[in-house]
């Protein structure tokens, strides 16, 4: 009995490399070069296999297994998984659930993305059966679940460093290095090691990775960490190669838009979030409307930006959204502007309760749950808005008030229905012109609850937002 396991893993794993060494011989020999044509850009142009339709509705919640329960495990999350999905939760990602480095280890408990082995858990986490159970129950709730897929490189004491060296990056004294940023600096990433994605064998065994979590645990798609950092037509093959299994979403850690033309449904809204601060300390908000303008015009049609105020390394290295935006109050207001505009929401584990201060991922954080309970409220309230809005998940985006420094506005619209948002970006009141069309206009507070006769100008309080059904 206790060889049928391991067994069953080396006859699974050596089927998973010789398909995908296979499809990458195969996929060579159609092209000039690796994965397609290059663009003017520089850039892979050439579109690949579908993306599943629920992504269009998506709302995503980012969930540290360590710090979402106090057991820290995969069968702990399940009874929660009811309040995530009244909250408005429709697709869990899941930080990397791998065991972790020792080597070079950061913390107490090390990074989750110095990954040890691809094919295993953390056994802090639970065994593969308990994952296999989450997924279920995931799904049994009607939601989605996917993985942190860390492609970039390995931790030191992964298997590969000693049975396949040739698969890393050499560094200036011959032996392997640490992971180079795009302009080949050296990063301070002590704790992993450079995967070098000009061997194929590598390729292949990468792509038997992310086939293997698809094909045996039914996962839903990856967040790819540092995705801009591999090849381009990598990405290419591999995602076309795992939707053969089935529909998967393919989420980058990157804003390159180039991303998408490979196979990508999301992108980082990295320069929002920058310009979003930036406004909140003082910029005026026409930099947030040129921007969003602009970056809509760069995206393939199909494609969409994660929006979001705060993920696992802005609460770690930079600061929580009260931090940044001027307490509760203003953290509602970021919250409301990124997530109404045209784009997939995300939410980072607790970011529901308010936490204000940092969250390390190097340690283990235990969250006071039941704190700032009104968020909570805030939060279900808004998504609950968000699902039944068609204007808010796919409609077209107009900005109006383009003099207006203080107050971003504009509307939202489909084909039955046109949501006009408001948001104050300041700690005082004030005001913006209503678009002359609108003036006059019965329209309808969809959050409070209660109508509104607009005049020539809406007038809102710090931080205070409006979101207007035009009756």
């Amino acid at each position: 009995m206790d060889l049928v396991l391991p067994i069953r893993t080396i006859v699974l794993r050596c089927s998973l490399l010789l398909f995908t060494a296979l499809w990458f011989f195969a996929m060579a020999g159609c092209s000039e070069a690796p994965g397609g044509q290059t663009g003017e850009e520089g850039i892979l142009t050439e579109t690949v296999a579908a993306r599943p339709a629920w992504i269009d509705d998506a709302v995503l919640y980012e969930l540290f297994v360590p710090d979402f329960t106090e057991e820290g495990t995969f069968r702990a999350i399940i009874p929660r998984l009811g309040e995530l999905k009244e909250l408005g939760v429709t697709t869990i990602w899941l930080m990397p659930i791998h065991p972790i480095g020792i080597e070079e280890r950061k913390g107490v408990l090390g990074s989750p993305y110095a990954v040890r082995d691809f094919y295993d858990v953390n056994p802090e986490y639970g065994t593969k059966e308990d994952f296999k159970a989450l997924v279920g129950a995931v799904h049994a709730e009607g939601m989605y679940l996917i993985l942190d897929l860390v492609a970039n490189h390995t931790a030191w004491d992964h298997p590969w460093i000693t049975e396949h060296p040739d698969w890393y990056t050499p560094g200036p004294d011959g032996g392997i290095t640490v992971p180079l940023d795009p302009n080949d600096n050296l990063t301070d990433w002590t704790d992993v090691a450079d995967l070098n994605y000009d061997n194929r064998a590598l390729r292949a065994e990468m792509t038997g990775v992310m086939r293997y979590w698809v094909e045996e645990f039914d996962i839903d798609g990856y967040r790819c960490d540092v995705a801009g950092w591999v090849p381009f037509d990598f990405w290419k093959d591999a995602i076309a190669a795992v939707r053969q299994v089935k529909p998967v979403l393919m989420l980058a850690e990157s804003e390159d838009p180039g991303l998408h033309r490979v196979g990508f449904d999301l992108t980082y809204a990295w320069p929002f979030y920058q310009t979003l601060k930036a406004v909140w300390e003082g910029a005026p908000v026409s930099e947030l409307r040129t921007l969003v303008r602009e970056v809509d015009a760069a995206l393939p049609e199909g494609a969409h930006r994660l929006r979001f105020t705060t993920n696992h390394d802005e609460t770690a290295w930079d600061a929580t959204p009260p931090q940044l935006f001027g307490g509760q109050e203003g953290a509602r207001a970021a919250s409301v502007l990124a997530h109404t505009l045209p784009g997939v929401p995300l939410l980072y584990n607790g970011q529901e309760t308010g936490q204000d201060s940092p969250v390390p991922f190097f340690e283990q954080t235990a969250y006071d749950w039941s704190q700032n309970p009104e968020m909570r409220t805030f939060y279900g309230d808004f998504f609950d808005l968000y699902a039944e809005s068609a204007a808010l998940r796919q409609g077209s985006f107009t900005p109006f008030a383009p003099d207006n420094d203080d107050v971003m506005l504009f509307a939202r619209t489909a084909a039955t229905e046109q949501l006009l948002v408001a948001v104050n970006t300041r700690p005082r009141s004030a005001a913006v012109t209503l678009p002359t069309a609108l003036q006059g206009d019965r329209l309808m507070d969809v959050l409070r609850e209660e109508p509104v006769i607009s005049g020539q100008t809406l007038s809102l309080g710090p931080y205070d937002f409006r979101l207007l059904r035009v009756e």
